[in-house]
């Protein structure tokens, strides 16, 4: 099938049709499609009833993403759910660059990956939120979502949702740098390096 065919029925009009187990196929179409593209393996994409605020999980070892079941149940989430399924894919695409055993340049995006899912923290309430957002591997993983829903920007234009959604990830992207310098202070770079620094110990 065209890969067109598949961006369409994201439109807001044409999801808003679709049962939750329909939007769950189409989820999975877009990760058959991202995962040829980029030569990886398929990973499973379920629907998952998150009790926090988290909306997707890209589980490595089982090959599997979860997308919070409520992008799916409510109508007009299309391009939210779409942005989150970008974002585990790209730390799919990250695993699987570092479990390759290829060499990585030092100096590379990738090595930075690798350095940060040697001491990934996890964000679970105790911690301060900065800590978890600004890692490497989520900044990139969220700028990502972001540069993959403006190649798709043909599909959409008239969709006001679409522009809606965009505009609430850069801000986000941009206001997770601002919050992080009001919760850790003017020198919040050398504490999250300190702090992924305690964590590989």
């Amino acid at each position: 099938m065209f890969n067109f065919l598949i961006y369409k029925k994201f439109r807001t009009k044409k999801w808003n049709k679709f049962s939750p187990k329909k939007r769950l196929k189409l989820l999975q179409k877009m990760e058959n499609i991202t995962a040829r593209k980029i030569g990886r393996v398929v990973y499973r994409v379920e629907a998952h009833n998150f009790l926090d605020s988290t909306r997707g999980l890209c589980l490595f070892k089982d090959k599997m993403i979860f997308i919070d079941a409520n992008f799916l149940r409510q109508d007009s989430l299309s391009f939210f759910a779409l942005s989150t399924l970008f974002h585990e894919q790209r730390h799919a695409e990250q695993f699987e660059t570092i479990a390759s055993g290829k060499k990585i340049w030092k100096f590379s995006k990738k090595y930075k990956w690798k350095k940060n899912i040697e001491s990934y923290i996890s964000y679970d309430g105790k911690e301060k939120f900065s800590y978890y957002s600004m890692q490497s591997v989520e900044r990139d993983a969220n700028f990502s979502a972001i540069k993959r829903l403006r190649k798709l920007k043909f599909w959409f234009l008239n969709d006001k949702l679409y522009f809606h959604c965009l505009e609430s990830k850069i801000k986000e992207y941009d206001l997770t740098k601002e919050y992080a310098k009001k919760e850790l202070g003017p020198f919040y770079k050398l504490k999250l390096f300190l702090r992924s620094k305690r964590k590989k110990k």
